[in-house]
């Protein structure tokens, strides 16, 4: 009697067993499709407090009419200034005016958000769909610290795993979501990611933001006048046009806008900062993942104080010494466990005109050499030279066909694609086309791999495909030098 319960008793622990086998291997749907989750960036969903219930109100951006309320109110300070040249005056009225015109996404001095009731719109959970093209979409209040939010994309990361039946699934990471993925790569390992695509993402700082949280601020007309010719875009007639006569009768205009704006920034400066910038700005976590790693400590010198910050400064130094100052040390680890890398970069666009130091190649918001960790870039509107010469030489050619990049220099030169005059997150049909094929290909593609995807591809406006880039393809004319 004894012996037959013991061999039921057996018989039912190798069931209990196999069964939950059995379950996750009927769960599996088989498809051959990694699930996508795209991470997004910086205020791509807007803020808004009592997120869904009838008092929902938008809080970043700012509704049009608080926007309008707010510039109504400077009337009387600009009138004030023209009549006083009281700048000190001005930048505090300013400064009370951004004060209530973004008081409900300000953080406390330990980096905590001011008002509880504001959260990211948009919160959509993942969902067992992974057809070919679709991604889950990963949202968060881009305020918090870094952690809080890789923590958030972990547990979303799981959620979709036990949807679909996969085991590990592919990130598009944009702009600040390449600062949230390798933060979550930093604590949670690589073990659930399949590949990466790092579009345009900030997961080595932006040279604007570093120059601004170090109180550099400088307003030049012609480089306000290379930014505009940006947004006017493409090669026929009309674009053409357009952009020879904002050159031509737009100059003497913006020059003297721009000359008195950046004569107003010089003399308001370190009233703004005192006043509201360094409360405003330097005291939301997130933001600081923006800020390079070259000029981190001396950004906390300016923005913050030791004592009155500490909370916040052990939040920020965490990332940036356990997170930015490990990129490749993770980005290695990440590839050894298997994981596919894409870094697309952006280049062939006026950076935005607020720094000193704006001529380089950007996107309109972040700089190429930083995207791509790493990449020698020519200065923007020029070539690195007929005469030069690839500066590692590795055996292949990474140097642009148009003389602009060199991405021998760059940390990973045969997993980072260039593609000239992409805007920053104004993706087309052929990005998304490429982001896709290389999440979906068998194996890890490089950019000698593909022919349609070689390692320097222009945006073609007319079509919205990438083609690759030629000798032809040249230096933009519709820049200005200073």
């Amino acid at each position: 009697m004894e012996k037959t319960i013991s061999i039921i008793l057996s018989v039912i622990l190798v069931l209990s067993l196999c069964i939950p086998a059995a379950l996750a291997a009927d769960k599996d749907c088989g498809c051959g499709y990694v699930p996508v989750i795209y991470v997004t960036g910086f205020a791509q969903t807007p803020l808004a407090e009592n997120v869904g219930t009838p008092g929902e109100r938008m809080v970043f951006m700012p509704e049009s009419g608080a926007v309008v309320r707010a510039v109504v109110k400077l009337i009387v300070p600009v009138i004030a200034l023209i009549v006083t040249a009281d700048f000190d005056s001005f930048a505090k009225s300013v400064a009370d005016d951004m004060d209530e015109l973004f008081a409900d996404v300000i953080c406390d001095r330990n980096g905590d958000p001011v008002n509880p009731a504001v959260d990211v719109t948009q919160r959509v959970p993942p969902s067992a769909d992974h057809t070919p093209g679709m991604s889950n979409v990963f949202r968060y209040d881009w305020r918090e610290d870094v952690f809080d939010i890789a923590r958030e994309l972990n547990d979303y990361i799981e959620e979709l795993k036990r949807l679909t039946g996969h085991d590990r699934v592919a990130l598009r990471a944009e702009s600040m979501g390449g600062a949230v993925t390798m933060t979550y790569l930093s604590v949670y390992g690589s073990g659930s990611v399949d590949s990466i695509v790092m579009q345009s993402s900030a997961f080595n700082g932006i040279t604007l933001v570093g120059s601004i949280f170090t109180g550099d601020l400088d307003v030049k007309p012609a480089s306000v006048i290379n930014y505009i010719l940006n947004f006017v875009e493409g090669s026929d007639n009309k674009s053409v046009a357009s952009r020879l006569l904002i050159k031509a009768f737009g100059g003497i205009l913006i020059a003297a806008v721009a000359n008195s704006l950046d004569y107003t920034i010089d003399r308001c400066r370190d009233s703004l900062y005192d006043y509201s910038l360094k409360s405003f700005m330097g005291c939301i976590p997130g933001l600081w993942t923006f800020v390079p790693q070259e000029d981190y400590e001396a950004a906390k010198a300016f923005m913050l104080d030791e004592d009155e910050n500490a909370r916040l400064i052990a939040k920020i130094d965490r990332y940036h010494y356990g997170v930015m100052d490990r990129t490749g040390e993770l980005l290695d680890s990440a590839m050894e466990d298997g994981v596919r890398l894409a870094i697309i970069s952006n280049y062939g666009k006026a950076a935005v005109p607020a720094i000193t130091d704006d001529g380089y190649q950007s996107d309109f918001l972040i700089d190429t050499r930083r995207t791509s960790l790493g990449a020698t870039c020519a200065p923007f509107g020029k070539t690195l030279g007929a005469d030069y010469v690839q500066a590692v030489d590795d055996g292949h050619n990474h140097l642009s066909p148009d003389g602009i990049i060199d991405a021998s220099t760059c940390m990973y030169p045969e997993n980072t694609w260039f593609i000239k005059d992409m805007m920053h997150t104004w993706y087309t049909r052929g990005y998304l086309s490429f982001a896709y094929d290389f999440i979906y290909s068998d194996t890890a593609m490089t950019v000698f791999d593909d022919p349609r995807y070689p390692q320097f591809m222009l945006n073609d406006h007319a079509t919205g495909e990438l083609v690759p880039v030629t000798a032809q393809t040249g230096v933009s004319a519709i820049h200005i030098h200073r």
